[in-house]
């Protein structure tokens, strides 16, 4: 793979069906920062401006309920163009993560991951979402979190591998709620115990590998 990567393989095709999901980048949308006072003792004063984002946390963290509900307080990275501070090598840029071609007119853009608030979820609508990430881009996304954070280095392999009960989730949620049904209704069905998968849930039959079984299984309750 390139360095950076190309955005054809950074990005998915933004569906407004699809949960919204770490890493998302969303336009539009208020980033709180805060100035300092003349002393420690004085109250800071708050700025607030319309910017770009990235959704910051992991997707188990970023909603309750199993995934029916998202969470009122969500983090967000700013996101912004690379600039010259960004070497040709990536060399020191420690604490961003590419955004390939964002906007589709070809320039580099970047999510800043020192730069981190939080926002009333109320401003994330999927109309306002930019782009999403695919499963190597949200890898990437989570290895440049844990280089900003600790210095050190994730496979991305293992990154993918870790990842993936939790991908494959939002797969069908996005795939359930394209058929017209609700995000609430996926997650019950998928917490229902399934005879044709030794009597699991279908949620921890998921988490135990069997994907292709519980997609079989959505594909049926989809058509009846």
């Amino acid at each position: 793979m390139d360095w950076p990567p190309a955005a054809e393989a950074f990005y998915l095709d933004t569906s407004s069906c699809r949960p919204v999901f770490q890493g998302d980048i969303f336009a539009d949308v208020p980033f709180t920062k805060a100035k300092g006072g003349a002393n420690a003792d004085s109250e800071p004063t708050l700025e607030v401006e319309r910017r770009h984002v990235a959704t910051v946390l992991h997707p188990c963290d970023m909603y309750s309920g199993q995934g029916r509900n998202l969470n009122r307080v969500q983090s967000i990275a700013v996101v912004k163009e690379a600039d010259l501070t960004i070497p040709e090598d990536w060399g020191g840029a420690l604490s961003v993560c590419p955004l390939p071609d964002l906007l589709g007119d070809g320039e580099m853009w970047i999510a800043d991951l020192a730069r981190i608030t939080n926002v009333d979820r109320s401003f994330l609508k999927v109309d306002r979402r930019v782009r999403c990430l695919s499963e190597i881009g949200w890898a990437i996304f989570r290895q440049r979190l844990a280089v900003a954070a600790t210095r050190g280095m994730a496979n991305l392999d293992d990154l993918v591998a870790v990842g993936a009960v939790t991908w494959r989730e939002t797969e069908m949620a996005e795939q359930w709620c394209l058929q017209g049904k609700s995000i609430t209704s996926f997650h019950d069905w998928l917490d229902q115990p399934d005879p044709n998968l030794s009597g699991f849930s279908r949620r921890k039959a998921l988490e135990r590998g069997m994907e292709e079984s519980v997609k079989t299984s959505m594909e049926a309750a989809l058509e009846s």
